[in-house]
């Protein structure tokens, strides 16, 4: 299965010419099983399609402990790969009130803008 995964990622990468060779990922890696998922499968094919992969990770502030947890794993995980890793805190909760937003919206538009600003910064 997860061969099958990884060569399924691959075909859609090379069909859709999403990645060239010498290009750097930035991943932006919450540490849930989704994003996981994803940077194993990268870190698969990174030598294969001759990219690097760099992880980002955006503490919501939102969470407490738990959230502290995803953010100790998710550096656990680059770590084990040999995959840069870099978190950020961002007190969501005082923002989306100052702006009158949802956690939720506000966490959005702050993730983005703080991924926006890594990649520009590290490419």
């Amino acid at each position: 299965m997860q061969k099958e995964i990884i060569n399924q990622v691959k075909k859609t990468i090379l069909e859709n010419h999403l990645v060239k060779e010498g290009d750097s990922l930035v991943l932006g890696l919450s540490g849930g099983p989704d994003s996981v998922s994803l940077l194993h499968v990268l870190n698969a094919l990174k030598d294969e399609l001759k990219f690097s992969l760099k992880a980002f990770h955006v503490n919501h502030m939102i969470r407490g402990e738990e959230a502290d947890s995803d953010e100790v794993f998710a550096k656990s995980e680059c770590e084990k790969l040999g995959i840069p890793f870099e978190s950020i805190a961002i007190d969501v909760p005082r923002i989306a009130k100052e702006n009158g937003e949802s956690l939720e919206e506000c966490g959005r538009k702050e993730r983005q803008k703080a991924l926006l600003s890594y990649a520009k910064e590290n490419n």
